[in-house]
């Protein structure tokens, strides 16, 4: 542990005295202590066994508390260290910023929107970078905390004076999250993944000269997508076919595991915290995003396809929140090609101007091919048939996607103290308004 120096502790003081449990909580601890605790100060269980009101008002959580919570869940953090052989598998790499959670291909486009009492806001990072090699990780613990604190209000966006107007009836939520979900005192916690741009950099990984994968539509008897003059020409590899569809399906659980990754991260850290709080993904993420006349949610621009033929999803999809954070494809775009384009320029103008982790960069650089015309033509060709045969792209997953979700609340040990025997919260959610709020009076005094 860095030792802290005489002013480093007195700057500490400026902080609850939560914050020096939390630091040093053990992750063993808090891994194993770990457990969804979903009443919260306020809440109610209406009928059932479980019936119980809570006799104490919310209480909203701190921006220290949601800076916590959000940095420690996908903050930026370093610079990564990209230790791939240079001449094969760096180039996947679209940036090279190291966050809490890993990032296929450092695409990082997850972003997260949060909810609370107050407002509605975005914490846009994709558009920042780590220029330190060390980082949050090379500084006191005190001077991390100002840090994490000082690139969470650069980074927040306020979207709206008020909390989020989200579903609160199924489908938009499933109906065993009505009673606590976005209640007043919670903060929600909603990442949104953008899977065009993690898609059209896979389909560049897969052009690479050791792959040039045969993609095929299995759902259009296995016809090329767009790519008949690759395949003649010995371009592609006859030999590596991989079907369409599937292939998508399986890139994007893999960039959609990032939002399981920071609700990971987040629920752990409700643990060093000592808040309530849990992950969960029952819901639906058009109604949330704002894809329904039933509520604004986050107020996202949907399209609606234009099926070419009777197989695809009509329903609308998310593209993006405009002026903030868009998917690569229309109608951002006039066409895939034009989106395809963009984002290879995105991918090497942060290779030209990132600072990179290696001592000599440029021996690096050098063995790193980019993509040639041939390789970039053909990744277009397939983005294009894939919008013109689906009316979308992806064309099976929502180009803007939201799957889990983590809400944080101040735990109501009373309810616990009912309903279960001892150990259902621990000595650190029993101490908690003492450690984090001793301004306020504690509700759980004496326990």
């Amino acid at each position: 542990m860095v030792q802290k120096s005489k002013g480093d502790q007195e700057k500490m003081g400026n902080y609850p005295p939560g914050l020096d449990v939390a630091v040093d909580y053990k992750f063993m601890d808090a891994l194993f202590e770990r457990r969804s605790r979903r009443f919260g100060l306020g809440m109610e269980i209406e009928k059932g066994p479980l019936q119980y009101k809570s006799k104490h008002e919310s209480v909203p959580l701190t921006e220290l508390e949601e800076a916590l919570i959000v940095w420690n869940g996908l903050g930026i953090k370093n610079i990564n260290l990209s230790d791939f052989p240079p001449h094969v598998g760096l180039d996947l790499e679209m940036q090279f910023t190291s966050k809490t959670i890993p990032a296929l291909g450092d695409v990082h486009r997850t972003e997260l929107f949060y909810t609370n009492d107050e407002a509605t806001y975005m914490v846009k990072m994709h558009d920042k970078r780590a220029e330190d090699f060390r980082g949050l990780e090379g500084l006191s613990r005190d001077k991390r905390v100002d840090r994490i604190l000082e690139l969470f209000r650069e980074s927040r966006v306020k979207l709206e004076d008020k909390r989020a107007d989200l579903p609160s009836k199924p489908p938009g939520i499933a109906g065993h999250n009505l009673w606590n979900v976005n209640k007043p005192g919670t903060t929600l916690f909603m990442p949104v993944t953008d899977l065009s741009a993690c898609i059209i950099n896979l389909f560049f990984f897969y052009m690479r000269p050791d792959h040039r994968f045969n993609f095929v539509d299995e759902l259009h008897n296995l016809r090329l997508p767009g790519t008949t003059q690759w395949l003649e020409s010995g371009f592609l590899d006859k030999g590596k076919r991989m079907p369409l569809i599937e292939a998508e399906l399986r890139f994007a659980n893999g960039y959609i595991a990032e939002q399981a990754f920071m609700g990971q991260n987040m629920v752990l850290t409700l643990q060093t915290l000592g808040l309530g709080g849990w992950l969960f993904s029952g819901f639906a993420s058009m109604f949330m995003l704002g894809g329904t006349p039933f509520n604004k949610g986050l107020g996202f621009r949907f399209i609606t396809p234009d099926l070419k033929g009777d197989t695809g999803n009509p329903n609308p999809v998310a593209v993006g929140k405009d002026e903030l954070f868009h998917s690569f494809c229309p109608p951002y775009y006039k066409d895939m090609g034009e989106a395809v384009e963009a984002f290879n320029d995105a991918k090497w103008t942060n290779w030209e101007s990132h600072t990179l982790p290696y001592l000599n960069p440029e021996s690096v650089l050098a063995e790193v091919e980019r993509p040639g015309k041939d390789e970039i033509q053909v990744v277009k060709d397939i983005c294009n048939y894939l919008y013109d045969t689906y009316g979308r792209f992806p064309a099976f997953s929502d180009p803007m996607f939201l799957r889990f979700m983590v809400q944080a609340h101040h735990l109501d040990l009373d309810f616990y103290d009912e309903f279960y025997p001892p150990g259902a919260y621990t000595e650190n959610h029993k101490n908690h308004f003492k450690l984090w709020h001793p301004e306020i009076p504690n509700p759980f005094e004496g326990k």
